[in-house]
């Protein structure tokens, strides 16, 4: 189905990717409407900058509340936008989005407070400090694949950290985004504060592009492509405006001999099938050591055969365990590159085509598939799926292994399941990677107290944690004299006009002494 409705620009039609049901059209934003919010969002920001973390707190437990009491209700929301199963929106949507509220409740302002730092001998008498101060408005471009939890979490940083907000969501889910609006303006208003903080647009390119190209714009977080977020980066260079980006990844997960299979095997299941793996963190490669590969094949054959696909409408939702793809136009793609492994050696073993629902049958499923002997040189192993397709490759020893996760551009997440707790260690911290894991998949949704992000293709920057939160403030560099009576001298040998520079420079080389690592300061 087609979200862009004919002759009528300012529209958004909305559906349902696994019914193919329309939901409603939805008014996109213009390019002046646009810079209203951000004007709107402004002025409430220079108020706003003025509360104490304790009031901001207040409206994060006012939202967190709202959103355990009313959880079914936001699954259900989140679901018929996007697709995924109720189990799979309360992992990804509300519960990730209850630990970064919380944490931020518990941590947020220990993150931000000012930072002492030694000034130094020189500096003695001076107090020196980083001070982490709002930037003023910033913005959020973000993915469909959790229309909630990516939608809020920026939100939640954005104005703990002082900041005002415009969010743009993707317009392959602007039927939720109203409801998610309403959730954050009305935890503003009932604790007192302006609900015109927090803004959100949902549109086009053009809108997307005013966004990025703006002067009145402080900071980016860009969620998305790697083709995207080069054209953000472009756009944002007009201003230079700071950006974040995440870009996505291609995850490995490095299983060797010695791991605990009865634990591994359901992870990675769940690393796969979870919102049909559009996660930005799903895994997209496991590799498994020779001496184990049949077995691991074996099973997860038995365990993809046996996966439902289908809808939180479905007659018994119970008996679903994987849901739907939000863009329609992917089907293509997925197929071509499993047709190239396989022409170069790769088995397809389970799946491996669109699925055609028999009650939904303008819904958009891909079978959960298994493709096996996978090699680098395929070009499923170098670009991202982001659907339910699990990719196995062998492996001989942990120089083998690296050499195969490495030959992919991507350095988001990654896992290593080994029994030796040493070897685990070892090889985890040698992947090239923003983030990885011994024996667990995806835990960094939940540890908000580590930062999220890449590195090659997958992005820079950092949201989560200390540093997300810093991430959007301005780092100030601030000093005081220590005491009001004593303060910097200027001595008259080189006090403007100098009178003799050769005495100048004299006096000034004898600041450290002749020790040429200037360790050990002499009196002048």
């Amino acid at each position: 189905p087609s979200i862009i409705v004919k002759d009528r620009p300012d529209l958004i039609q909305c559906f349902d990717p696994a019914t193919g049901r329309s939901l409603g059209q939805v008014r996109a934003t213009t390019v002046e409407e646009l810079q209203d919010k951000i004007n709107r969002a402004r002025k409430a920001q220079a108020v706003w900058a003025l509360t104490s973390f304790e009031q901001r707190r207040q409206v994060l437990r006012t939202l967190n509340e709202f959103v355990l009491a009313h959880q079914r209700e936001i699954c259900q929301v989140a679901c018929r936008d996007s697709g995924k199963t109720l189990i799979d929106a309360t992992l990804g949507e509300v519960l990730t989005t209850s630990a970064k509220l919380q944490w931020t409740i518990k941590n947020g302002e220990k993150a931000l407070q000012d930072d002492e730092r030694d000034p130094g001998f020189m500096m003695m008498y001076k107090r020196a400090r980083v001070v982490y101060q709002p930037r003023g408005v910033v913005s959020a471009l973000v993915s469909w694949n959790y229309p909630f939890h990516n939608t809020i979490g920026p939100v939640i940083s954005a104005i703990f950290s002082g900041n005002a907000i415009v969010v743009k969501a993707s317009e392959h889910v602007a039927w939720s985004m109203p409801y998610w609006e309403q959730m954050i303006k009305r935890a503003l208003n009932v604790c007192g504060h302006d609900p015109e903080l927090v803004q959100f647009v949902t549109g086009f390119a053009d809108v997307g592009n005013a966004l990025t190209s703006s002067p009145d714009i402080d900071h980016i977080t860009f969620i998305g492509s790697p083709e995207v977020g080069k054209l953000v980066m472009k756009s944002a260079s007009a201003n230079l405006t700071p950006v974040t980006l995440e870009l996505g990844g291609k995850d490995c997960a490095i299983v060797f001999s010695d791991a605990d299979l009865s634990q591994c095997i359901p992870v990675l299941m769940r690393g796969v099938i979870q919102n049909a793996s559009q996660n930005c963190i799903g895994i997209e490669r496991i590799l498994v050591q020779d001496k184990i590969y049949e077995k691991f094949v074996n099973e997860m054959a038995r365990r993809i055969k046996a996966v439902r696909v289908g809808s939180i409408l479905d007659d018994e939702p119970n008996q679903v365990d994987c849901g739907a793809m939000v863009l329609s136009n992917c089907f293509g793609r997925l197929e071509a590159l499993i047709a190239d492994a396989v022409s170069k050696g790769a088995r397809c073993l389970v799946g491996g085509h669109a699925y055609t629902h028999p009650k939904h049958p303008k819904g958009q499923y891909f079978e959960p598939t298994l493709l096996v002997d996978v090699t680098p040189e395929m070009d499923i192993t170098r670009n991202e799926t982001f659907g339910p397709i699990m990719v196995l490759m062998k492996f001989a020893d942990e120089q083998d292994a690296l050499n195969k996760v490495h030959s992919s551009p991507y350095g988001l997440g990654s896992s290593v399941f080994s029994g030796d707790r040493a070897r685990g260690s070892r090889v985890a911290l040698k992947l090239r990677t923003g983030m990885t894991n011994v024996n667990d998949f995806g835990v960094n949704y939940i540890c908000q107290s580590l930062p999220f992000g890449g590195v090659g293709i997958s992005g820079f920057g950092r949201f989560a944690g200390p540093e997300g939160l810093r991430a959007l403030c301005v780092e100030k560099a601030f000093t005081e004299d220590r005491l009001p009576f004593i303060k910097t001298p200027i001595p008259p040998i080189v006090d403007y006009p100098i009178q003799n520079t050769e005495k100048g420079y004299q006096f000034t080389q004898q600041i450290w002494g002749s020790n040429p690592r200037g360790l050990v300061p002499t009196r002048t």
